[in-house]
């Protein structure tokens, strides 16, 4: 039995949410989002899906990429510019109103296609709710991810050691994700050693690393296009019973945090299970920062798990699992993981241990 390709069954579930909707055609702008629909991984194409078919809008660099990546999905390639290519489009696809992604298309992409006449509304990002549901393929690329990730930091293990900067473990760390297979490192990989680590998103520098130090590595692989972020952070040495402690309650902090995970329960819940754990310890404002956020095409996309989130937690769902306690002049301590949302709970996606590992500092 033929199987169905995934970007078929994608457009087929984003037309359904369409119907529902009342939307006859729609407008998809974002990269990741267009990705996606149709497999196209180049920098500039949109997609229009209308009533009468679905295409891919891309200009002349691209044209053997997108045929090449988007079997079975026609494609256009503009000839003068994308907005006059599109209008052509929705003609000859019956494209009566066209809706678009309001967090994406430009005020300058809007006033483009309405000087060509077509009739635009605004919506939510349609695709973005879908992709929130990762497939088996999808759940396979980013387990790729995550292994290249941690098979990398293991190595890197041995070159973790007083002297070697922060600089040199983090180009080193990323090198090692490219020779497994990853085409780049899925953001700046952060190495925060003794109090630059009281920064969740310190810059990686030139600080030597010390005997003594706390040292924090926020590192991710791509695969396929796929990401993974992982958190760990070890002692240069014994640690100390300050450090210990820190690194406990954030360890306790995750596993209340990884709990609570099931279908039905709200991201904002997640959040407050980790958060409770901090506060209770008297450290509520040095946990300043959202507890998860979903990975796969994009390394920060939906769900969230914040104070803020409006999402419910559903099968299929990745994200991660990540709080911290950061302490000004002294350091700081993150534990991140990335679980799959699944009927029994919360299936932790990472596998090197999360508990405090010191490493010998002579």
């Amino acid at each position: 039995m033929k199987m169905m390709r995934p970007q078929v069954r994608r457009i087929a579930g984003l037309r359904h949410v369409m119907k529902g909707k009342g939307i006859g055609a729609l407008l998809v702008t974002k990269q990741e989002n267009v990705h996606y629909l149709t497999g196209f991984t180049g920098s500039a194409g949109v997609v229009l899906v209308a009533p009468g078919g679905t295409c891919l809008v891309t200009d002349f660099r691209y044209q053997l990429q997108a045929k090449r990546e988007t079997a079975g999905i026609p494609v256009l390639i503009q000839k003068k510019d994308l907005a006059s290519a599109l209008s052509e489009a929705a003609l000859r696809r019956r494209a009566g109103t066209i809706w678009f992604d309001e967090s994406s298309l430009t005020v300058d992409g809007l006033k483009k296609l309405r000087k060509q006449g077509l009739k635009l509304k605004g919506c939510a990002d349609l695709v973005g709710g879908l992709r929130l549901y990762k497939d088996t393929g999808e759940l396979a690329r980013i387990r790729k991810a995550v292994l290249r990730a941690e098979e990398s930091f293991q190595e890197l293990a041995a070159s973790i050691r007083p002297g070697v900067s922060e600089r040199e473990l983090g180009l080193r760390l990323e090198c090692l994700m490219r020779e497994r297979g990853a085409s780049k490192a899925a953001f700046d990989t952060i190495v925060a050693s003794g109090g630059n680590g009281a920064m969740p998103h310190a810059a990686t520098t030139d600080r030597r690393i010390r005997k003594g130090d706390l040292v924090t590595f926020d590192f991710g692989a791509e695969a396929d296009g796929y990401y993974s972020d992982i958190t760990r952070t070890v002692c240069m040495g014994r640690p100390t019973l300050r450090q210990r402690a820190i690194h406990d309650l954030v360890f306790a902090a995750q596993q209340a945090a990884l709990s609570m995970v099931r279908p039905g329960v709200s991201g904002r819940a997640v959040d407050q299970a980790a958060r409770e754990v901090i506060e209770k310890a008297g450290y509520a404002k040095q946990f300043g920062h959202g507890t998860g956020h979903g990975v796969g095409l994009m390394v920060h996309e939906g769900p969230s798990v914040s104070r803020l989130s409006k999402d419910n937690l559903a099968e299929g769902m990745v994200f991660t699992i990540e709080p911290g306690v950061y302490l000004p002049g002294w350091g700081g301590v993150r534990i991140e993981d990335m679980v799959l949302v699944t009927g029994r709970g919360a299936k932790v996606l990472t596998t090197i241990p999360r508990e405090l590992e010191y490493l010998n500092s002579l």
